[in-house]
């Protein structure tokens, strides 16, 4: 089974022109940002994408007052996304203070799309979204057994300020679903460690590792193509700085390319 690696774009203020020879030097399938509704910028994205053969993974963000503007700005952004010919879709959806029935409506919503477009959507594990946690989250799962999810384990870590050892059995239950992997390594108080090279991170390090490689493993026994998977450590307030200068301790780029190719390495 291929591991196909995207690169994140959060924190990369260079033009698309400048950064995607890089990334596709890097060796980097594709890229994962945000959509735009303007149908300028997506005809230059779609049209960059095209000229330096990479691929495109979509975040959506829902938005609004109510569920129902959160499931139109999930249609609109998903519309977006395909207009840029996007492979998938990672979503940040609807809320943490969700009760059960208005989550079951928004995720039967999100799966209705995805009929429609014909575009799988990966409900992705994020503090301050519906899946903030594992023991809701396992509660969907039960639900609906056709949900995708985009893993971003390190933010349940935060959330549960604990490296989640009593979570085994949901998080064997998240990797059958997972369709995408955030791997950004977090720990009990914040969902990114100042840098995962770090050897007082090893034990969060094997942690993720851990459950990177059961996700990795569920998808190969069935029989799936590939695994896409993001490096997605982001910018300042999200990486540690130096108090006195704001300088962050170490370069976000040299990080995202470590665990890039520790990746490799762990599922070569």
């Amino acid at each position: 089974m291929r591991v196909d690696m995207f690169r994140s774009l959060w924190g990369v203020d260079a033009p698309l022109e400048v950064v995607l020879p890089t990334f596709v030097s890097q060796g980097y399938r594709g890229i994962e940002t945000g959509v735009s509704l303007d149908q300028t910028e997506q005809h230059t994205l779609r049209r960059l994408l095209e000229e330096h053969r990479i691929e495109f993974v979509a975040m959506v963000f829902s938005d609004g007052d109510t569920l129902r503007d959160h499931l139109d700005s999930v249609r609109l952004q998903i519309e977006a996304a395909l207009a840029c010919g996007a492979r998938q879709i990672t979503l940040h959806g609807w809320r943490d203070s969700s009760d059960f029935d208005d989550g079951c409506r928004f995720i039967e919503g999100v799966m209705q799309l995805e009929q429609s477009y014909g575009i799988r959507c990966g409900h992705e594990t994020h503090r301050g979204r519906l899946l903030f946690n594992p023991w809701t989250t396992a509660a969907f799962l039960t639900r609906y057994p056709d949900m995708h999810i985009c893993a971003d384990l390190s933010h349940w870590v935060a959330v549960a300020e604990r490296l989640l050892p009593d979570c085994e059995e949901i998080i064997a239950q998240v990797a059958q679903r997972t369709i995408h992997l955030h791997s950004r390594v977090g720990h009990s108080q914040g969902p990114q460690v100042i840098d995962p090279r770090m050897p007082r991170f090893n034990q969060e390090v094997s942690a993720h590792e851990h459950w990177w490689r059961m996700i990795y493993m569920a998808r190969q026994a069935r029989n799936e193509a590939a695994l896409t998977v993001t490096a997605e450590y982001g910018p300042p307030p999200y990486q540690a700085v130096d108090p006195h200068t704001n300088t962050p301790y170490h370069p976000l780029a040299d990080i995202i390319e470590w665990q890039h190719l520790r990746i490799r390495e762990l599922f070569a």
